[in-house]
This record gives C-alpha cells, sequence and structure tokens, in this order.
C-alpha cells in the first residue's frame, strides 16, 4: 500500500485547540464557573471553548479517512483491522495509562496527607472507575459525573468510534456527493438532537446539583453521558469532508487565507456571542478544508516550527493539563486549608483579570514544557514498541 501523504497544516489546528481547550479549563478553576480570564457575562467565548472537543472529532474522523481509507477500501479483514487496532492503542493508550495512574496516586497520596477530597473533581472515582477507566468505558453512560482524568471522556470516545470505523469506510466510498452532503446535515441534525433532547436528561451527583448544564444555552457539551453521540456526529461529519477534500470540493475559493481567516472570525463570533452550538460547529469545515487545502501563505506559517511542534505534543497537552491542575489545587489546600478549625475568612475570591491571566499563561507554559517530555517520553517510545511498523503521523 502506497505510504499516504502527511497534511501538516492539520498538525497546528490540533495544538491550537488543545491550547483553547486548556484556557476553558483554567477559566473553570479560577473563575468558578462565573469567569475570571472573561466575565462570562460579557462574552461566552471562554465559556464555549468546551467545543474545541468537537473540532478534534470532526478532524479525526477527517484524518482516520485519510490514513487509513486505503487500508479498509476492500472491506475488513482481520488482518486489516488488527494493523488499525494496534496502530490506534499504541496511539491514545500509553499516556492515559500514565496519566490515570498519576491521577490515582496523586488523589491517594492528598488523602493520605489529609487533604479533603473536592466534590467536583473526585464525586464519582472508586473501584468502579477505574475499571471503567482503563477499558475506556468511562464515557459509556455508566457514570453520572466525569472520573479520574475528566478530560479522558473524549478518548472513551474516539476509541470505540475507531472501534466502528472500518466498517464504515465501503459504505461512505460507494456514497455519491447529494448522499455526502445529506450525511453531513444528518450530523448537524443529530447535534439538534443532543440539543433539544439529550441535554434535558443528563444526570448530575446530588452532591453538586449546582453544575447542572442549563438547556436555554443549547449546547451540545454532554461528555460522560452520551457523549458518545457527540463523537459520533463529528466523526461521520469529517469523514463526509474528507471524501470531499478528495474530489477537491470549493478548492478554488476555499484554498486561501482570507477564508480560513474569515472562518476563524465567524468562529470567534459564534463563541463570544454565545449562539447554538450547532451554528458554532458549521464553522469547522470552512476551516478545515481551507487549511487542508492549503496556500502559499498558509503553509508558511503552519509550516513554522512553534506551530508543528504545539500540534505534535497536542495529546499530551490534553491529556496531562487536568492532572497537573488536580495536582496543584490539592497542594494549594493543603497550604491554605478551609474547614473547620481554619480562620473563617469567608469563600474565597477569584482573582483580577490581569493576575488570572499571568497564572493561565505560566500555566500553560508548564503543560506545554511536560507536554514536550511525556511526548518523547512516553507517547513516541511507546508507540515504536507497541507499533514498531507504524509509518504515519495521525
Amino acid at each position: 500500500m502506497k505510504p499516504t501523504t502527511y497534511l501538516s497544516n492539520l498538525t497546528p489546528l490540533r495544538g491550537i485547540a488543545a491550547l483553547l481547550t486548556v484556557v476553558f479549563h483554567v477559566d473553570l478553576m479560577l473563575g468558578a464557573g462565573m469567569g475570571s480570564l472573561l466575565r462570562h457575562a460579557d462574552s461566552s467565548f471562554i465559556n464555549r471553548l468546551y467545543l474545541m472537543v468537537d473540532f478534534f472529532f470532526v478532524l479525526s474522523g477527517f484524518v482516520m479517512l485519510h490514513v487509513y481509507g486505503k487500508l479498509f477500501a476492500d472491506g475488513v479483514s482481520l488482518d486489516s483491522f488488527r494493523q488499525f487496532t494496534v496502530a490506534r492503542f499504541a496511539r491514545v493508550y500509553p499516556l492515559h495509562l500514565v496519566m490515570l495512574v498519576f491521577t490515582i496516586a496523586m488523589f491517594a497520596v492528598a488523602s493520605a496527607f489529609g487533604i479533603p477530597s473536592d466534590p467536583i473533581v473526585q464525586v464519582e472515582n472508586d473501584i468502579f472507575s477505574v475499571f471503567t477507566n482503563l477499558f475506556l468505558l468511562q464515557s459509556m453512560n455508566l457514570h453520572t459525573w466525569f472520573t479520574w482524568v475528566h478530560a479522558s471522556w473524549s478518548i472513551s470516545t474516539e476509541w470505540w468510534m475507531y472501534m466502528l470505523f472500518p466498517f464504515l469506510v465501503v459504505p461512505f466510498s460507494r456514497l455519491r456527493t447529494p448522499a455526502r452532503v445529506l450525511v453531513a446535515g444528518l450530523c448537524f441534525l443529530g447535534y439538534v438532537v443532543i440539543i433539544l433532547w439529550i441535554v434535558p436528561i443528563v444526570t448530575i451527583p446530588p452532591e453538586i446539583p449546582f453544575v447542572r448544564l442549563d438547556p436555554a444555552q443549547l449546547s451540545i457539551n454532554v461528555a460522560y453521558q452520551y457523549g458518545f453521540l457527540r463523537c459520533l456526529f463529528g466523526f461521520v461529519l469529517g469523514m463526509a469532508l474528507y471524501k470531499g477534500f478528495e474530489e477537491n470540493w470549493g478548492k478554488s475559493w476555499l484554498g486561501n487565507g482570507y477564508i480560513l481567516g474569515l472562518a476563524a472570525m465567524g468562529l470567534f463570533i459564534c463563541l463570544h456571542f454565545g449562539v447554538p452550538d450547532v451554528f458554532t460547529v458549521m464553522c469547522y469545515p470552512f476551516i478545515l478544508l481551507s487549511a487542508a487545502y492549503g496556500s502559499p501563505r498558509i503553509n508558511r506559517l503552519f509550516s513554522t516550527k512553534p506551530l508543528q511542534k504545539i500540534g505534535d505534543w497536542s495529546f499530551s497537552i490534553y491529556l496531562i493539563h487536568e492532572p497537573i491542575m488536580f495536582m496543584i489545587g490539592k497542594i494549594n489546600t493543603y497550604f491554605q486549608p478551609v474547614g473547620p478549625g481554619t480562620p473563617a475568612a469567608g469563600p474565597p475570591q477569584p482573582p483580577g483579570m490581569l493576575q488570572s491571566w499571568l497564572i493561565c499563561l505560566v500555566f500553560i507554559a508548564l503543560v506545554v514544557f511536560l507536554s514536550s517530555l511525556t511526548y518523547h517520553g512516553v507517547e513516541v517510545p511507546a508507540r515504536s514498541w507497541i507499533n514498531p511498523a507504524r509509518r504515519v503521523k495521525s
């Protein structure tokens, strides 16, 4: 099989999306849901950055069909399925396992030092959730909240989408253009189903009723329950986009930096005004196709070493930032305990905007540095050991 071309322009997009996810979680940590980096009353931009995960899903479907489409072009055989499964396991599981073990150990040490549990972070952390995380089942409606490495819920949904993907390749290849457009439209309809019917039935632990998602926000932000549906719609949308990419859909007008800039601006506007998420996701096809087609200016920008490195480290950035955040929270609680026997100073106040951004930038720098270490120290060697035949970055 002819080696697949590496679409290097897509690598920086992964890194940017990962960093924006970090910003979203830093804002949650500092602002207690009200916004510290940017007041939610002034702008919904940061508050809606959970949608970066949906960009990952769309991008994943696009890249999987690009990299592995030829492997399953004639159907799914035992050998091709084994080859694909080993490759994806080598890509996602080693770091997932390392961060799961790290998080469990960190919480155990914190408990030994008498640091109280945080219900928002730890309410569903138990032996059963260790099992579900080990088998990547933590987002398959078995829990009422996030567990251990919270961000790994999307790794769970992606894994099971990988298991479905090989069986979609041949049916997709047989679809004509109108049918592919219809499939893409059905994906957006699926997002509407999530907004109107799925979000209202997602359950929340009784210990933290104040974090319930407001259906009035018209959000697709389901994760530990029904997260697979969210992944499915994004992934299949990405596959449909890739078939269009193969056929040069709109290349004459999408393949330039102006359209990419306009699509990015449209995404910013949608996030800023908090429009229904289904409309925000509509910006992703334009961003993805414009970047994939490329142009001299786009290619020069996206080929710069910093952007390529951030993209390479994006999986580490995504998976390690919350455990590091949890650890910092535990250390802070140890040195500034709150509860019986401590001075009554009232509830902690979120830092000001300037201080919050300084904290955020320092934290991002720390995460990027540690991600470079886990990429070279965990991801690459584990991938090479488990899957020495890997030829294409994905």
